[in-house]
């Protein structure tokens, strides 16, 4: 395959940032181009000759480069398996997939174009007016709609990025890297501060990184200050997104090699927020044909990617930098044609059908040319300071938004063309004082904190700095520029979006007067950009439609986050630990199937679940349950506790005696449950579900510290103290007579729900449970997590001749449901009270109190709540997925499966649900919905429990 070759390439520039002794090569649409380190995917496709990179979300019009950065609405692109990249700011790397998004067949040939010919039915608010009635066809509009969503695609399997997250505390966070925040941060760091800087492009400078030769002169100096300054952290390809009370600051950092993105969390002294301007397209008609930019998009293509934008431009200027655009355009050899916007009266219309081919004057004259350059004014991005409280307010001798510096918090302060207008000397001084008094606040607000310290030495804090008087911070002028906004010929507002000036006016005229309606009635702003280069423009359409000024219009309200964050970062980094039983070793060697079960990784099973069941009710098996959570309970007042946090009653329990517990909140939802033994006259052994294990210990230690810390309860986390093994089926107790010392086996000396302590394989301190959750008979054993694997070898060793198997989590799952035990989180959900779970016997009304009593009360008064109850599809072949509607005659909902399974034992489906109590009734036949939309009937069991209801097994 050839590769594209690079038409467009300059020779080199003074400040261009792409390393030419490299070359590397990617593909677009399936196409090989070239690129060199440093350009971005845009430039370098630039450098080539393309123009269109997308197709507009609405009308899917051809669009190309218009601000050549991170917010450029006509450049998001898909990249292998990441949709929505944006073009003009990702570095383009060797080997790249890049493809267009939401084209077909092409991006040439894309047949959803023929929305443009359809374009006066789809004006703004259509979706409102057309997809309402009738309701039955709402299904058919959502699949249709889903066909025009603008975005790219997230393959299945994708294989998740590494996230990061990092807690920081700088004394002064400067955001944005131009000559202001360069001297800024500098100051600050010099006065004592330490300092993070962070900028959003990938290189320090701001707009002085194509400018001038002077400019570059400095830019060079100061990038060599701040890299030598040891106070200054620098980030670069990072974004301040959010500030939060008490300035906590969002920051998300990109650039760090193996991690996607990384949140930082930065609780800062003295926000200074720097951010710059961002130049304001200019509304007429044809403005979003490619060929058309802004000024400042091509002093960067021709300043640091050396890429000449086009061959016959025309520069409408209003301002010193679309004249500097002119000259960097004839300095490339661009054939220019000026037209001065200062005094240019009437319209603009650019000429063209899929890429620019000539402008439009007032009076009918016609420019050929294959270039539009507009600089018509700037947006001030006061977002940040938007968080903090600052409204920004409207200047119309400057023809812009500003934010009101007097209104500012302490911890807030502002700089550079944020702020106003300025000669290069003029922007550093003021960042220098802003720099200089950001560290003095910080510093201040630092020894504020100190001094509420303990200290050994009370007259010498650690690093306290004396305080010194406020700094003086010169006032930036704002130069006079003219009004411009919109031509009366109308044209793109928000280009992400396709929101037109006529779209703005009319839903001024359906009665959408003001910006923030506007703004959600027509989308403009909500695209990605998030408003940052439409939110002026609208507010002008809106003040103009409604005859009011800009000023009494009012802007939107920026909130956070400034800049799309992935889900990922927002995650971060995982922090649980993986956690794996003292026996994982030999699960792998022995082909077990791992089950991630929270933190936990566990058997699900060894190859043959079915003949792993039918072997613990048959011979004996043994299975891995060390997550399962287990505390140490010691005082005289552990009863209490108990009685408190348990529905049912533990005053009575005997040492040696187990007792089934379930917890519920205080809004009388079951929230764990579990047995707890009394091993001695003051120490308790409480166990729980194994996802409960840190919940339920939070819960104890909550209910102790801040309820009833007059009561003697000392309690220890020991999950992982201990290796766990149940021993279930009828050969159990033979095999445990083999290995147990000091414990009677009898059932009459150690009988159903008691609990002993005794040496098992030779291990001393084990302790033995007498419970069933299998239905079996069965022993759970808990010993020293260190002897784990030598008593699970033991064991698997002294009963090969009584057929012993091991077996996993799935098998265990079949025969709790055959046995008909719930499990709290699949057969209950977060609304599920006691009463609904079937726990009548076990919640005690009678108590004088425990957790969740009133709301139990009303719930068994109320005896209106759902059931859960045991069900069995009439065809035993059938087993309906969990999670199957249960449903009325007339389609309505009445209850869901929450557990099913093929026994093995009973050679049929059976399930566990729940149910409406008109239908709770033994011997109901309801209606079961399975996933593929098939009905199935199914009938109510006389118990929970489908094999053995008496308990007669597990009680030999």
């Amino acid at each position: 395959m050839s590769t594209a070759k690079p038409s467009s390439r300059l020779p080199e520039q003074p400040g261009e940032v792409i390393d030419r002794s490299n070359t590397f090569v990617f593909s677009w649409n399936g196409v090989r181009y070239a690129g060199h380190p440093g350009d971005t995917i845009a430039s370098a496709l630039a450098a080539a000759g393309v123009r269109v990179f997308s197709r507009s979300y609405k009308y899917h019009r051809p669009r190309g480069l218009l601000t050549a950065d991170i917010f450029d609405p006509g450049c998001q692109v898909q990249v292998g398996d990441e949709p929505n990249v944006r073009a003009a700011h990702r570095l383009a790397a060797p080997g790249l997939d890049v493809r267009s998004q939401n084209t077909w067949p092409s991006l040439k040939y894309d047949i959803k174009a023929v929305n443009r010919l359809a374009g006066r039915f789809l004006a703004t608010g259509f979706y409102y007016k057309t997809f309402i009635k009738p309701e039955r066809l709402w299904p058919t509009y959502e699949k249709v709609l889903r066909k025009f969503v603008h975005a790219g695609e997230v393959p299945p399997n994708t294989p998740s990025d590494y996230f990061d997250k990092r807690y920081a505390h700088p004394d002064v966070l400067v955001v944005g890297a131009g000559p202001a925040g360069l001297s800024a941060a500098l100051a600050a760091a010099r006065g004592g501060a330490s300092v993070m800087l962070v900028e959003q492009e990938h290189q320090l400078g701001g707009h002085l990184r194509w400018g001038s030769a002077e400019e570059l002169t400095a830019l060079a100096e100061l990038e060599a200050a701040v890299r030598a300054e040891p106070g200054i952290e620098v980030l670069t390809d990072s974004v301040a997104a959010a500030r939060y009370d008490d300035n906590w600051v969002a920051v998300f950092q990109r650039n760090l090699p193996n991690v996607a993105e990384r949140l930082i969390k930065a609780r800062v002294k003295t926000l200074v927020v720097a951010a710059g301007l961002i130049e304001r397209p200019y509304v007429f008609a044809g403005n979003d044909l490619p060929g058309v930019m802004l000024s400042t998009a091509v002093r960067r293509l021709i300043n640091l990617y050396a890429v000449r934008p086009g061959k016959r431009a025309v520069v409408f200027s209003a301002n010193p930098e679309g004249d500097a655009a002119a000259t960097d355009l004839r300095a490339a050899g661009v054939e220019v044609v000026e037209v001065d916007a200062r005094t240019h009266q009437g319209g603009l219309k650019a000429l063209g059908t899929n890429q620019l081919t000539g402008v439009e004057l007032a009076g009918g004259r016609r420019i050929d040319c294959d270039l539009l350059v507009t600089a018509v004014g700037w947006t001030a991005p006061t977002s940040l300071l938007n968080m903090s409280g600052v409204t920004p307010v409207y200047r119309p001798e400057a023809a812009r938004f500003v934010p009101d510096t007097t209104r500012m918090p302490d911890t807030v302060l502002a700089t550079g063309g944020l702020t106003g207008d300025g000669t290069l000397a003029e922007l550093r001084t003021h960042g220098d004082a802003v720099g200089r008094e950001a560290a003095r606040r910080a510093l201040g607000l630092a020894n504020r904190w100190n001094a509420g310290r303990a200290t050994l030495d009370p007259d010498a804090a650690s690093g306290s700095v004396q305080p010194s008087d406020p700094v003086a911070i010169p006032t930036l002028a704002l130069l006079p520029h003219p009004e411009l906004f919109f031509t009366p010929g109308g044209g793109f507002v928000d280009f992400s979006e396709d929101v037109s000036a006529k779209d703005i006016f009319t839903a001024v005229k359906e009665g959408y007067d003001s910006s923030e309606l506007v703004k959600r009635y027509t989308t403009a702003t909500m695209g990605p950009a998030q408003g940052k280069l439409e939110s002026v423009n609208t507010v002008a359409l809106v003040a103009a439609a409604t005859g009011r000024s800009i000023a009494e219009t009012g802007v939107t309200t920026w909130r956070p986050m400034y800049t799309p964050p992935t889900l990922g970062a927002l995650a971060g980094r995982k922090f649980e630990p993986v956690r794996y039983s003292p026996m994982q070793s030999w699960h792998a060697q022995h082909g077990a199937v791992p089950l991630v079960a929270g933190q936990w990784i566990r058997p699900e099973h060894y190859g043959d679940p079915v003949g792993e069941v039918r072997n613990v009710r048959e011979n004996v098996g043994i299975i891995d349950v060390t997550p399962i959570g287990k505390l140490d309970l010691r005082g005289p007042d552990v009863p209490k506790l108990l009685n408190l946090l348990y529905v049912n009653k533990w005053s009575k329990l005997g040492v040696g005696r187990v007792r089934y517990g379930v917890m519920c909140a205080e809004d009388g939802v079951v929230m764990d449950d579990g047995v707890t033994g009394r091993l001695g006259e003051d120490h308790y052994l409480m166990s729980t579900t194994s996802s409960g294990a840190a919940s339920v210990w939070e819960w104890v230690e909550n209910w102790l510290q801040t309820e009833h810390p007059d009561w003697q309860v000392h309690v220890t986390p020991v999950t992982t103290a201990y290796a766990s093994i149940n021993v279930a089926g009828p050969h159990c107790r033979e095999l445990l007579e083999r290995l147990v010392e000091g414990v009677d086996l009898r059932p009459e000396a150690f009988d159903y729900m008691n609990v002993r302590t005794g040496t098992v394989a030779g291990v001393a301190d084990c302790v033995l449970w007498r419970i069933g959750f299998t239905g079996e008979l069965s022993y759970e054993l808990h010993v020293p997590a260190s002897y784990g694997l030598h008593v699970w070898e033991r064991l698997l060793a002294t009963g090969a001749d009584l057929g012993i198997r091991p077996f996993g989590v799935e098998a265990q799952r079949i025969l709790r449901l055959e046995k008909g035990h719930f499990i709290v989180g699949q057969d209950t959900d977060g609304l599920t009270q006691a009463y609904t779970a079937g726990l009548d016997w076990a919640i005690k009304l009678d108590k004088e109190d425990f957790v969740g009593k009133t709301e139990l009360r009303w719930q068994a008064d109320r005896a209106n709540y759902p059931r859960l109850v045991g069900l069995q599809p009439l065809d035993p072949n059938i087993v309906p997925q969990e999670a199957s509607q249960i449903i009325s005659d007339g389609g309505h909902i009445v209850g869901r499966i929450t557990s099913s399974r093929m026994s093995p034992t009973l050679n049929r489906s059976i399930c566990l649900g729940q149910l409406d109590p008109h239908l709770a009734e033994p011997g109901t036949r309801v209606t079961v919905r399975l996933h593929d939309g098939r009905d199935i009937d199914a009938e109510v069991t006389a118990e929970h429990a489908h094999f053995d209801p008496e308990g007669k097994r597990q009680r030999v």
